[in-house]
């Protein structure tokens, strides 16, 4: 039987999956505003291109108690029928196929199945962890109508964060709020916006594999300065990697590095560090101008332009390009030598 893609996702310090054709779509946590009189685990509703999303709190439907929110998070759109559902999840990982000799099913397992509306299918094994796989119907079920619910007050919700936390979860609502424009005449491209040396830069999300926190990181002898080390990636050798220097910024201070953006770029594999993540927006194509001259002269072959961010501006950085044509070379046989 072939196999079935599942979007992992981390929960609570827990892997979990959901069948990929039952999600429709994923962005980092927005603004949302309060629902008065429905249970603990709705979060809150959100107006997604003109249609009221209910967003529930993934941790509290599985019997876990409510913690805080940060901007890390992300919201994970699934099909319930026919009313669509947000989730919050801590971070989303990857899709992956999964072969159905390879899960256990929960009614072949003693003490799952047996709730009245069952939320788990099957558990499988990935790496030296345990994927529980969910039922998107079952987390639906639960789940009160929100469509014609009225408002509450949004500081409920918002009250947990900083003003200016406030201020980008406002911002990723407002873009969520946009209706798309027909995918066949769309010149929108969806970016990552990540912030190097107190700078806006913009990735395309069509190579962006995930973001995740740098652990340990190991030196790699006789490697030039912006190859920075290795750290285990969930078992996988990742080359971490310091563009600063292509972009006439400070390098980073190994140290201290907080997070990367993981590309897979067909073959190649890297992590590139990355001082936050900020947002995710969409920018249309008449949008972008043209890169000043003067700023990041010697990196003018790799941004492909700047566009407005805000009260400030984003540079748009081919990364892809930077990685595999300019000055930046990932040996990956570092990674081999590494694991011998």
């Amino acid at each position: 039987m072939d196999s079935i893609s599942y979007l992992l996702f981390t929960l609570g310090g827990a892997d979990y999956g959901l069948a990929a054709e039952a999600v429709q779509e994923m962005f980092l946590l927005p603004a949302l505003a309060s629902v008065p009189e429905v249970g603990p685990e709705v979060v809150g509703i959100l107006n997604l291109r003109g249609q009221l999303l209910p967003v529930i709190d993934l941790q509290v439907c599985l019997g876990y108690s409510r913690q805080p929110n940060d901007l890390s998070q992300a919201v994970i759109v699934v099909r319930c029928g026919d009313q669509p559902l947000g989730l919050v999840v801590d971070q989303i990982q990857q899709v992956e196929a999964i072969a159905p000799s390879s899960i256990t099913l929960a009614l072949e397992t003693p003490y799952l199945g047996q709730a009245e509306v069952p939320l788990v299918v099957g558990l499988t094994r990935r790496e030296d962890t345990v994927v529980v796989l969910l039922d998107p119907m079952g987390l639906g079920q639960g789940c009160p109508d929100l469509s014609v619910a009225p408002l509450g007050q949004t500081d409920q919700f918002m009250a947990q964060f900083s003003p200016a936390d406030r201020q980008v979860l406002q911002l990723r609502a407002a873009g969520l709020t946009q209706q798309l424009i027909d995918e066949s005449t769309s010149t929108q491209t969806a970016l990552a916006v990540v912030g190097l040396d107190g700078e806006h830069f913009a990735l395309g999300l069509e190579t962006v594999h995930e973001f995740t926190e740098v652990s340990q990181i190991t030196p790699i002898p006789c490697c030039p300065p912006h190859i920075v080390g290795n750290m285990n990636l969930r078992g996988e050798v990742l080359t971490l990697v310091d563009v600063r220097h292509c972009l006439n910024l400070s390098p980073a201070a190994g140290a201290s590095a907080q997070k990367a953006v993981v590309m897979r770029l067909g073959s190649l594999v890297a992590g590139v560090l990355i001082d936050e993540v900020f947002d995710v927006v969409y920018v249309d194509a008449s949008e972008v101008a043209v890169m000043p001259t003067a700023a990041h002269a010697n990196a003018i072959p790799y941004l492909r332009g700047v566009a407005r961010y805000g009260d400030s501006v984003m540079s748009l950085l081919d990364l892809p390009k930077l990685l595999t044509q300019g000055q930046l070379v990932v040996d990956q046989s570092n990674d081999q030598e590494m694991k011998n």
